[in-house]
């Protein structure tokens, strides 16, 4: 699931009052202008617009990448602040405290990931807004011609953006954003000068099609431009910097996640739920016999799993299923194939009736017959992993998103509530008998809580324990019982993306919470009605959420 963070959604909160898309609130009160007037100089980003499905207003568009630009967005991000600081939460209803707590932390966010991790000097990914180009190709929100007139402008206006890269990137870099940056921009240049080149054909308007295709072409050398400047001069200097360090990390806890936890207690948070995992996976691994399906029954399978979990949520009454909103099951498409299963869905303020897809990544023909084979994930992970992509997980929470009372809280998501929330509902559904309870079943969860597990405790030990990237992978191997070249992939992605700790952190939040539920409400308890509180604010960190939904509930 494509999450929208709380960086960067600040403006956009001011672009909606100007031109509101016919499924937004529009009768929300006074309090929500006083807040955008506050961020009518924030400055937008136009990737998460287009993310959130606001298309007539950012298509065609890309952020101010030079320097002067960057400092010019930190110096508004601080003014906001300030202006955000001044106003007193009290003097606000309850929706309007949870919009003022979200706009701080939105805030602040950005301010860390700009001025104190300084991403725009030290990720070379930080620029990917200018050569992603596939929002305008992989939903038929308009006819193919004006979405290819609108990805033609992305690019003209891109193109010279893109000087700015090398200019801005203060060597040396971290060696692990280096490597994975490189094969992420060769990726860009062949993505835009192949596949997208391939999606503009059936573009009707001959001048434009042509314009499109040359302008896209220029593009992807840049994106070979820029990896050939990573590979020739940032490479050979690049060293082993990515550690964030104890006051930084904790700082991302507070601005990510709005946690105030010692660091010992987090560790132990980390260590006792891979304990438990762990020791439930090796009693039960010699007891279940792993079985896969065909390649040739891939997508069936998992069509079938997941319209199966929407009948078993209403069978049980586990949460209510808003009744729009439109899933496919498809194969990946090739441009689209990093990952082995994801959902592409909608913004929460795209129309209604635009599909999600569920995409699954099937084997390519090519490879070996025992690879395509050892590919092919067996039936109890596929099955956490179509819930945790669509009922109840991602595509779920998607439909309760697009109905939050305001735009703050349908904009606005932490990474731990997007992926917490759905790595719950792996555990939640077997809990309630999903697929049979059968020791495959429990397997395959628990597999998946495993490799969330150790992403846990190597973010916290890349970053604030010295932990080597050899030593991350050993985790993942010894601890967590991942194949070596998984495990040597997700160490690697610790070093640049140190809130992956973000699946389970969530997922023991809510747990947590739960438990608080039923012990107050006791034979009261409804699952219902405690999962339709959780969901409806949008996304924010749980800590925000904590005496909102205790209240909800009578509990408080």
């Amino acid at each position: 699931m494509r999450i929208v963070g709380l960086v960067g959604a600040l403006a956009l909160l001011v672009s909606c009052t100007q031109t509101v898309p016919q499924n937004v609130p529009t009768s929300e009160p006074a309090r929500v202008a006083d807040l955008e007037q506050v961020l009518t100089a924030v400055v937008q980003k136009p990737a998460v617009g287009r993310s959130l499905g606001l298309r007539d207003q950012f298509d065609g568009k890309v952020a101010d990448y030079s320097a002067a630009g960057i400092e010019g967005r930190i110096a508004l991000l601080n003014k906001a602040k300030a202006e955000l600081a001044s106003i007193e939460a009290k003097q606000l209803d309850s929706n309007g405290q949870l919009d003022l707590e979200l706009l701080r932390l939105a805030v602040a966010e950005e301010l860390f990931q700009l001025q104190d991790l300084k991403n725009w000097q030290r990720r070379p990914q930080f620029y990917d807004e200018l050569f992603s180009v596939e929002s305008y190709l992989t939903r038929d929100y308009a006819a193919l011609d004006v979405r290819a007139a609108r990805l033609l402008k992305h690019v003209q206006a891109a193109l010279p953006q893109t000087i700015h890269i090398k200019k801005n990137l203060k060597g040396p870099l971290p060696e692990s954003f280096v490597r994975t940056d490189i094969g992420i921009y060769r990726g860009y240049a062949e993505y835009l000068s192949g596949d997208v080149v391939k999606l503009l054909q059936p573009v009707s308007d001959s001048k434009l099609k042509a314009d499109a295709i040359a302008a896209v072409l220029a593009l992807a050398r840049e994106a070979t431009a820029v990896a050939d400047h990573l590979e020739q001069v940032e490479l050979p200097r690049a060293d082993q910097s990515y550690a964030m360090g104890v006051e930084k990390y904790q700082r991302l806890l507070a601005v990510q996640e709005a946690l105030e936890l010692p660091l010992a207690e987090f560790e132990r948070m980390a260590e006792e739920d891979l304990q438990r995992n762990k020791t439930a996976y090796q009693e039960l691994r010699g007891k279940a016999k792993e079985t896969k399906p065909k390649v040739s029954e891939l997508l069936q399978t998992a069509t079938r799993l997941t319209f199966d979990a929407k009948a078993f949520l209403e069978q049980k009454g586990l949460v209510t299923l808003p009744p729009d909103g439109k899933i496919e099951v498809k194969e990946t498409p090739p441009f689209m194939q990093w990952n082995s299963a994801f959902l592409d869905g909608p913004g929460p303020f795209d129309r209604p009736d635009l599909a999600a897809y569920y995409y699954i990544t099937l084997p390519n023909p090519s490879w070996p017959q025992q690879e395509q084979d050892d590919y092919v994930m067996s039936h109890g992970t596929l099955l956490a992993t179509s819930v945790h992509e669509v009922f109840p997980g991602h595509f779920l929470h998607g439909q309760w998103i697009r109905r939050a009372p305001t735009r703050a809280q349908q904009m606005l998501g932490s990474y731990s509530f997007v992926e917490g929330w759905a790595h719950y509902t792996e555990q939640l559904m077997v809990e309630e008998g999903f697929g049979g309870g059968t020791p495959e079943v429990r397997l395959g969860q628990l597999g998946d809580a495993l490799l969330r597990n150790c992403r846990f405790v190597a973010s916290i030990g890349l970053h604030t324990k010295g932990m080597t990237l050899a030593q991350a992978e050993d985790r993942f191997v010894n601890d967590c019982f991942q194949d070596r070249a998984t495990a040597k992939q997700q160490a690697l992605r610790g070093t640049f993306d140190p809130g992956y700790f973000a699946y389970t952190l969530g997922k023991l939040q809510i747990l947590k919470l739960r438990e608080e539920v039923k012990a107050a409400l006791g034979a009261n308890y409804s699952a219902r009605k405690f999962h339709d509180a959780l969901l409806s604010h949008g996304a924010p960190p749980v800590p925000l959420l904590r005496s909102r939904i205790k209240r909800s509930l009578g509990i408080e």
